[in-house]
């Protein structure tokens, strides 16, 4: 398998380059050239299979054994998916008048971030050692991703990771999840800023000065990197299989979303052959629920919601939406996408509008239903959820703006513990959700650079990635 820009001009990059490229020099993201195919018969063979079993079955059909042979991949993967609390990583929570939950917080981090992380970190170290170079991962993160690509980091010496959250935007656990990480090779900024998007601006010039990024070699752990879309792929699929009373039924998957990274890896699922229907809600911060109303792509300013994790003005990965619905027609993305850029807003065409309706459906979740859904999901079942996950369950309750679930067989992606989330189990008036991986955590251990308003955020950045690369030739 080879990988194309969303934009048209860069094609036949390798799985290995991908891995360490960001943004393409057009400007794009990476996506495969081909999608593969997954026939009903396949689907029924996998149905009996493990999640981790799954997660073998699929990466070879985007990793070419040429690169990385059929048993170092799988050899990769147990690495992974070793260090989860349970043994299959996942699992599904079936609770009462059939709602199923999806479980993806069972990582170091208690995200679902973990599950990709895990594998894209194993992928990166295997070529780092492979050819003997070291590589500077920039990540920005609105709560999860940045504690997720450390953790699973510790102990890779090729590779250091830069982090930048915004300054008391994001849940304190969350903070303090990545601040008390003593490594070496972990450096995290606190950037004053309104949102995680402010940031993403910053770090976008650094990645696309190529001739900066190429010399220093720099890229990122987050979700424009391939390697994440491709193996948050695998959930879906396992979703499906566990959900499907029989195989070949539609079944909606609900995802809480953020920067499109699940989103997009769910509609690959689809374009692969699964029988997929996506279910998008977001809170405050209603993206798509503006574009399936407007047809237009606003840069909007961004909430802030009691689901920090998806207080995300723009989302990144909406470009690979727009390629895959498209008929992957890189012109037609690069225009939009530089229309956009230029002036903070465009219309989408016609006809590729009327495929993005078609294709997602839209809700989207305030606070208080946030809080009502979190209560009443514990009063059935006496289940703790986090505010994220609670946007999922709040529109398979039918509470949401827009969407409301009803008719086929669903799936709500669980995307974090409610553990990591105190504020807002507090603020339901239920008991809080305990876990021995954060209860530890102590302010008194935090480390971290503050980036303030009127700072060179951009020169600060940069001579510290000059420091890292200095220090990895001694």
């Amino acid at each position: 398998m080879r990988f194309v820009s969303t934009r048209g001009k860069t094609v036949d990059i390798t799985f290995e380059e991908a891995l360490f490229t960001a943004y393409t020099e057009d400007g794009g993201l990476l996506m495969p050239e081909t999608i593969p195919n997954i026939s009903l018969a396949t689907l029924q063979r996998w149905k009996g299979l493990s999640y981790v079993e799954l997660v073998k079955e699929i990466i070879p059909l985007f990793v070419s054994t040429t690169e990385i042979s059929l048993k170092e991949q799988q050899e990769l993967i147990d690495a992974a998916l070793s260090s989860f609390d349970i043994p299959d990583a996942l699992r599904i929570e079936r609770l009462t008048n059939d709602l199923n939950v999806l479980e993806m917080w069972h990582g170091k981090t208690l995200a679902f971030k973990d599950l990709a992380m895990s594998c894209t970190t194993q992928f990166v170290n295997y070529f780092l050692k492979k050819r003997d170079r070291h590589f500077t991962a920039v990540v920005v993160t609105s709560g999860d991703t940045g504690s997720s690509a450390m953790q699973n980091s510790i102990g890779l010496d090729n590779l250091d990771i830069i982090v930048m959250f915004a300054y008391q935007k994001i849940a304190k656990l969350q903070e303090l999840m990545m601040t008390t990480i003593q490594a070496d090779n972990m450096h995290v900024y606190a950037v004053d800023a309104a949102s995680s998007d402010d940031a993403d601006e910053l770090v976008e010039k650094i990645f696309t000065d190529h001739k900066f990024v190429t010399e220093h070699s720099v890229g990122t752990l987050n979700s424009q990197n391939w390697c994440r879309i491709m193996v948050q792929i695998v959930h879906h699929v396992y979703a499906y299989l566990q959900t499907a009373n029989e195989v070949g039924e539609p079944v909606d998957i609900i995802i809480p979303v953020g920067g499109f990274g699940n989103t997009t890896s769910c509609l690959i699922a689809k374009k692969m052959g699964i029988p997929l229907g996506i279910v998008c809600v977001s809170n405050k911060n209603d993206f798509l629920n503006q574009v399936l109303k407007t047809g237009v792509i606003d840069q909007a300013p961004s909430h802030l919601t009691l689901a920090p994790a998806m207080d995300i003005a723009f989302p990144i990965n909406f470009e690979r939406i727009l390629w895959l619905l498209s008929g992957s027609d890189g012109k037609i993305v690069s225009k939009i996408m530089k229309e956009f850029r230029t002036s903070g807003s465009t219309t989408l065409p016609t006809d590729l509008m009327e495929k993005v309706k078609s294709t997602l459906r839209s809700a989207s979740a305030g606070d208080d239903v946030i809080i009502n859904t979190i209560q009443r999901c514990w009063k059935e079942n006496e289940y703790h959820i986090c505010p994220h996950t609670a946007t999922a369950v709040a529109c398979f309750y039918g509470l949401t703006e827009g969407y409301k679930h009803s008719g086929n067989s669903a799936i709500c992606l669980a995307t974090a513990s409610a553990a990591k989330f105190s504020e807002a189990v507090i603020k339901a008036g239920l008991p809080l959700k305990r876990s021995p991986r954060i209860d530890d955590l102590n302010e008194n251990d935090a480390r971290y650079e503050r980036l303030r308003k009127g700072d060179d955020w951009q020169e600060i950045l940069r001579k510290k990635i000059c420091s890292i690369t200095a220090q990895s030739k001694r």
